[in-house]
């Protein structure tokens, strides 16, 4: 039964983690169009490819991408206490 357990947590590791990096690049492709159209928008002066590269660094450690590691939580989380509510005792 454990062995049953752990194959469906492998493969729902599996495809969490396949999840993880389709969200991330399409939330990295919105964040750059954003401010692809915002330096559009603006007009603004000088090197637009390393205002946006700038752009995408602060995105990558803002809270936005750190969100995303709760696709890999929630749903591990709710595993765990459903694991441990159906073999209880």
């Amino acid at each position: 039964m454990i062995l049953g357990w752990l194959r469906l947590a492998a493969m729902a590791m599996i495809v969490l983690t396949v999840a993880y990096f389709l969200v991330g690049i399409y939330s990295r492709s919105v964040r750059r169009e954003k401010l692809e159209k915002r330096w559009a928008a603006e007009q603004m002066e000088g090197d637009r490819d390393a205002w946006i590269e700038a752009g995408m660094k602060a995105y990558d450690g803002g809270l936005k991408r750190r969100l995303l590691w709760l696709i890999y939580i929630l749903p591990m989380a709710a595993f765990t206490a459903i694991f441990f509510y159906v073999n209880w005792d």
